[in-house]
């Protein structure tokens, strides 16, 4: 991995935390700068705008909240234990994954609001969410 590409993930690391706990319109450049202590160029020299940075920190936290909801699913030899313990995953680890709650609820109302940069993003993530669990519950089923 470059130099610049290891950049970029640092920023929407730090980003993520700031855009699902203020939004995409409470989060200023201001915030993001602090956040990353980076200066406008050094950020925006990896995203085109504000909106590619918001829709990357997104599909961050919400990877990051899926991964937890599957953390040690693989591991058990039914279909109906690997499902139990993704709705165990989701009540036991449902404050601490994502700083701010649930991207896609926080996302959702937000694009209920009008934020059309991320309906795409909020619209497809419970879709992926559901293939995963799919997938992770037809393997290895005896």
């Amino acid at each position: 991995m470059s130099k610049g590409q290891e950049t970029k993930q640092e920023i929407v690391r730090k980003a993520a935390p700031l855009f699902n706990q203020k939004g995409y319109a409470g989060t200023s450049l201001s915030d993001l700068m602090d956040a990353t202590g980076l200066q406008k160029g050094g950020i925006y020299r990896h995203f085109s705008g504000k909106e590619e940075l918001a829709t990357e920190a997104f599909d961050y936290s919400w990877q990051k909240a899926v991964s937890g909801r599957l953390e040690g699913v693989e591991n058990l030899p039914n279909s109906v234990d690997r499902l139990k313990k993704m709705v165990d995953n989701f009540v036991d680890m449902r404050a601490g994954l994502v700083p701010g709650g649930c991207p896609l609820m926080n996302t959702a109302i937000e694009a209920d609001d009008g934020n059309t940069v991320l309906r795409k993003p909020g619209q497809e993530s419970p879709a992926r969410l559901d293939r995963a669990a799919i997938q992770n519950c037809r393997r290895r089923n005896p």
